[in-house]
């Protein structure tokens, strides 16, 4: 259990630290973009030794929350370690979700869970910017 704190805390001050710098994937497994959703638990759940959410990382997780987390693949890029997938959530417009690697398919209908949404965030390994993008901490195939 404390190891899970741990590593929410640790995902928290991640989330902090990319969303500061608007800039690429971490190069470390604690400043991951799946490390950083897990930090989608409350601030009450962090241990009173380690960092709470900062304000901007409080709204991502929120925001996070109030978005679909299911649809169907329709684009998807493998980039320094994560996928990218551009997923129609039957909303109208398409989300953009970065996941640890994992195999999947155009066409096939993927799940989420505990995301934080950063927006303007630039891949320097995909060399593009996504308006809203939203780090996932698991990913997985519907059948």
């Amino acid at each position: 259990m404390m190891k899970l704190l741990t590593s929410l805390a640790l995902g928290a001050a991640a989330l902090g630290l990319v969303a500061c710098s608007g800039s690429e994937e971490p190069t470390t497994p604690k400043t991951s973009p799946e490390a950083a959703a897990p930090a989608a638990q409350p601030q009450a759940q962090a241990p009173a030794n380690h960092p709470t959410l900062s304000p901007q990382q409080q709204q991502a997780v929120t925001e996070g929350r109030s978005m679909a987390n299911m649809g169907t693949v329709k684009e998807m890029l493998h980039a320094a370690g994560y996928t990218y997938m551009k997923v129609d959530t039957g909303n109208g417009e398409p989300v953009w979700i970065a996941a640890t690697m994992m195999r999947v398919k155009p066409g096939e209908k993927v799940k989420w869970a505990d995301a934080a949404v950063m927006h303007n965030f630039a891949s320097k390994s995909l060399h593009r910017t996504f308006d809203k993008i939203l780090f996932v901490s698991s990913a997985s195939v519907v059948n």
